[in-house]
Formats: structure tokens, sequence, C-alpha cells
């Protein structure tokens, strides 16, 4: 059973609201629930899993990318998300209309594939939560294509940047410069982080008159990595290795997150990365 992604574009007096960049992406954020299966097993679980999402993924040609996670530090253990990325809304539709048909294409022999789905689709309730549906800014990404069996942590943390009217001498040419050059120069250069997405208000919450909220998704190699908070120190070094021309650029960074709302972030969750049933 492909796990339902569905979300609904809505048109209100024939306006159909449109991504704030064409070129960024759509993330949508789901929340689904195991059952309690009384003759199952994890192993059992695992191995339909790695069938179901290989399969799927591979026929989805809409679907971009996708993270599954499980509970570590957040939430119960049945409870399962997903972060699927799409390079647009019209695109998750056709994805979500499209299931039916990708699924005999995957499972061709109609037997087999309604005896996949029923032994399958037990472990899974019928119920699921959106969670989110975000912008992905593209410019900013740092993908993990890397092939690996070992599971890895995804961290869900959200900051805030500050109103642009509250930032002296602030633009937003200038902001995104630098947050731009600490992408490429700290971010993308540093080893223990696997993978990156920085997502922006779309459908989700709420924007204007106040702080503007980003989440970042990260993935690190191993717990230890994920609570290391000196894990950029030797990147940054490197980067800027004149201490004041690095102190310089910090405090010109640092001028646009709000760090009296909340003390600058939230840490929304902390998961278990199936590597297994990603789609990179």
């Amino acid at each position: 059973m492909k796990i339902n992604r569905l979300f609904t574009v809505i048109i209100l007096t024939g306006i159909i609201f449109g991504q704030y960049n064409p070129d960024n992406h759509v993330v949508t954020t789901s929340m689904y629930y195991m059952n309690s299966v009384e003759d199952g097993s994890w192993d059992e679980f695992f191995e339909l899993a790695e069938e179901e999402f290989t399969k799927m993924n591979g026929a989805d040609k809409y679907l971009v990318s996708l993270l599954v996670l499980g509970h570590r530090h957040s939430g119960s253990r049945n409870e399962v998300v997903q972060i699927a990325e799409w390079k647009s809304i019209a695109d998750a539709d056709k994805s979500t209309v499209g299931t039916a048909d990708m699924r005999k294409k995957a499972w061709p022999n109609e037997g087999k594939r309604k005896a996949f789905n029923k032994k399958y689709g037990r472990y899974w309730s019928s119920k699921h939560t959106d969670l989110a549906v975000r912008e992905l800014v593209t410019s900013r990404v740092k993908r993990n294509h890397k092939k690996t069996t070992e599971n890895t942590v995804v961290s869900v943390v959200e900051w805030y940047l500050k109103p642009m009217s509250k930032v002296e001498g602030g633009t937003v040419a200038e902001r995104e410069a630098l947050f731009d050059e600490f992408h490429k120069k700290v971010i993308m250069r540093n080893d223990k982080i696997l993978s990156r997405r920085e997502m922006k208000h779309y459908w989700t919450g709420s924007l204007g008159g106040g702080v503007t909220p980003v989440v970042f998704v990260t993935e690190y190699p191993n717990m230890a990595v994920a609570d290391d908070v000196t894990r950029n120190r030797e990147t940054i070094q490197k980067a800027w290795p004149d201490e004041e021309k690095r102190k310089a650029f910090f405090a010109k960074r640092n001028k646009y997150i709000d760090r009296e709302h909340n003390l600058g972030h939230r840490d929304i969750a902390l998961h278990t990365n199936w590597v297994k049933l990603a789609k990179r």
C-alpha cells in the first residue's frame, strides 16, 4: 500500500495561490500512525516497507525526494513522519491522483498486488495528519546522494528572522547573500552534515506582522554529531581564518535573527531516518 500523501489544492474565487519563488519547490510534511500487529514483527515490517517504498518511489516520476522518519526523541513510537518534495503543488496533485496506476505498474500481477497490500496494510492505521506545506529554498539545499544502509538522525528546527523594519540598514538582498555564503562555505563543506533543507512559509502557519519562521531539516550520521554543538566550528574557522573577518560576518548575519523570540529558535523534532525507504 502506498501511504497516502493526499492534500487538496484549494481554488477560491478562481485564484490558485502559487509559490513565492517559481524556482523553489513544495514540501509537504505528514504524519502516519502504525498499528500494533499481534503476529507481526519489525523485521517483517521493514522488509515490506522497503519493497513498498523502493517500488513506489521509482514509479512516482513527480516525487523529487522523500524522507521517512521514525520515532527517536519525538512523539510516540507508532508515529511516522514523511517529508516529501515536489517541484510544484500541481506535481504533488498528479502524484496523488496517479497512485492507483503506479501501484498497478509496480505490482502488475493483481493477485500478488492484493496479497502485498493486505499484508503490508495491516501495519498502518487509516488515520494521517497533514502537518505542513512549505516552500523549499532550492538554492540552499544540501542533498545526500550516498548509498547507505545505516539509519541516520534528522533534526527539525524552526528559526525566527526579524521583520526587515527592525533590522537597521538591513535589506532582503543582503540577508539572502549572507545566508547563501554561510550555506556555501559551511554547510556544503561540512561532512558531518549529510543533508539539509531550508523551508519557508507557504500554506502553513502565519506570515507578516512579526517574526518570519524558517524551518531547517538537517541529517546527521549519528546522535553524537547531532548533539555536538561545535560540529561547525572547524569548518567555520577554515572558511574565515581571519578572526576579525569571521566576527564581522556573523555580526552582520546574526542581526537578521530574532533572538528575543524563543531565543532565536525552537527544536521541533528529532527522528531516526529510515534510509532504505528514502528517495534521495
